[in-house]
């Protein structure tokens, strides 16, 4: 997996939040969007298969029982070591025949990094607006430029959570969008999933992403310790690095960026000095790779990274040495950390980015 999957990878966790909500919209334009996504989700529901009957048909490819076997183990995992609460979710397996499970469409005003908001009824407001069909969502994004002038980007998504709303139909379940990939990847995806059926905050996507990246983070290393070898810590510590590495090129540009912005230049000049600080990230992230062979998605991204890729990779980021240093704070005791989260969780938004702001303008 590339490097910069893991970040796309995210950008998923209250999507069917939405389709629950959807139909309560009160704009006519919306129905035929809102029937979609749940008449998609449905659907896959419909088609997914227990996996504990996957595992007994002797017709079933063994690299699937394999992989099906790693997600139960996995999950096992997050039950007894790091305290999540047991749901159906990845309890069944659904082969949906592509490569993503939703396309998200994210956006910002020009010269800005603060992302638009889509608001539902009763389920609050989230970053971006997620489609099924890739040609929905590339539709959608060019009416985004034309008609409201914003930079936008398309983000293919592997995975989401429904945060235990679809234990009714059989929880969330596991997708060929995502098995197939390495085991390292497997646990750091359906760790972050499954961290935000343990703590939601409603209407704070910046908080809800950093607690599962952290919490990601933490638990693929402490399963790596139990359950790997030296090789396997070896090859975790590797992608570490690498995530470090773009994770830094990444923040240092959105920093030299959002001083660009601040300048109140002209239009023309702004944008010539905006296009350098892209030119240098991306020839900063093709040098980082060192001669080693990357995947066509890998530059593809590269090259399409713009200032709305930048924000939401900054959802999942921004806030991570805070709930780190909550969590040593709870004695790195994952139940001790949680109530905390919960405890951090009753404060009103604007109260609550105030007291982490303040952190981490301290460090």
């Amino acid at each position: 997996m590339s490097k910069l999957s893991r970040t796309k990878n995210r950008f998923s966790y209250q999507f069917l939040l939405v389709i629950f909500g959807s139909l309560l919209l009160s704009s006519c334009s919306s129905i035929k969007y809102n029937y979609g996504l749940i008449d998609n989700h449905l659907n896959i529901i419909k088609n997914a298969q227990p996996i504990d009957a996957i595992l007994k048909d002797k017709t079933t490819n063994q690299e699937l029982k394999t992989k099906l076997r790693l997600v139960n183990k996995i999950k096992e995992f997050a039950y007894s070591e790091l305290h999540f609460r047991k749901t159906k979710s990845y309890s069944t397996y659904s082969d949906i025949l592509r490569k993503a499970v939703v396309w998200n469409v994210v956006a910002v005003k020009e010269n800005s990094f603060e992302l638009k908001e889509w608001c539902y009824i009763f389920i609050g407001c989230f970053n971006y607006r997620g489609f099924y069909k890739k040609k929905e969502a590339e539709e959608y994004a060019k009416d985004l430029i034309e008609f409201e002038d914003l930079e936008v980007a398309i983000l293919p998504v592997p995975a989401y959570s429904t945060l235990g709303w679809s234990d009714l139909f059989g929880g969330d379940p596991v997708l060929n969008t995502f098995i197939w990939t390495d085991e390292i990847d497997l646990v750091r995806l359906l760790i972050h999933e499954m961290t935000h059926q343990q703590v939601f905050v409603k209407n704070d996507t910046l908080f809800n992403e950093s607690f599962a990246s952290f919490v990601e983070d933490t638990g693929s290393l402490q399963w790596i310790k139990k359950n790997g070898d030296s090789n396997d810590l070896v090859l975790y510590e590797e992608k570490k690095r690498q995530r470090d590495s773009v994770g830094k090129l990444l923040r240092s540009s959105k920093e030299t960026l959002e001083n660009l912005f601040n300048q109140n230049l002209k239009k023309k000049e702004a944008a010539l000095l905006k296009e350098k600080i892209f030119q240098k990230l991306r020839t900063s992230l093709i040098e980082l790779n060192d001669g080693r062979e990357v995947s066509e998605e890998y530059n593809d991204w590269v090259f399409r990274i713009n200032s709305a890729w930048l924000a939401a990779f900054s959802l999942y980021d921004r806030y991570k040495p805070f709930f780190k240093y909550v969590f040593i704070n709870s004695n790195s005791d994952w139940i001790t950390f949680y109530e905390e989260v919960r405890r951090l969780k009753k404060i009103k938004k604007g109260e609550r980015a105030k007291i982490i702001e303040k952190f981490l303008k301290l460090q």
